[in-house]
């Protein structure tokens, strides 16, 4: 009986302390540009478009578009849909993913909008939309 329970003892022990599931990691926002988007009805806003990398060695430099279309939102009041499409381009040899932030603040600050992941070399479409203020 002694040894069934130092066994058990020594096996709780040995699974305690080997190492679990956990990982850690860290994310680089590599680029940041400013995006206005006119909406339809004549108003300007200005919006952040955050690449974030696995590596700084990912050079997260997007190209966006976006179109805009009126819509109406649950009240019955103008709101502006915008669909905005972001593409990476990939890596020196092997594609990366990415994780893509619409804000209305710099590197993130600010209201989020729209939130995404995606792989460079494709592109990612985010989609959103804006009060008529």
């Amino acid at each position: 009986m002694k040894r069934l329970v130092v066994a058990g003892a020594l096996a709780l022990g040995l699974l305690a302390a080997s190492p679990g599931s956990a990982a850690a990691s860290s994310t680089w926002c590599t680029w940041d540009p400013l995006v206005p988007i006119l909406t339809p009805g004549g108003h300007l806003v200005l919006v952040y478009d955050s690449v974030w990398t696995p590596s700084l060695l990912n050079l997260g430099l997007p190209l966006e578009s976006y179109s805009t279309k009126r819509a109406y939102d649950s009240q019955g009041n103008p709101i502006t849909a915008v669909d905005m499409a972001i593409w990476t381009p990939t890596g020196l040899l092997f594609s990366y993913t990415t994780m893509d932030e619409v804000t209305t603040g710099l590197l993130g600050s600010g209201a989020l909008l729209a939130r995404g992941y995606g792989t460079s070399g494709k592109t990612l479409h985010l989609k959103f939309t804006i009060p008529e203020s």
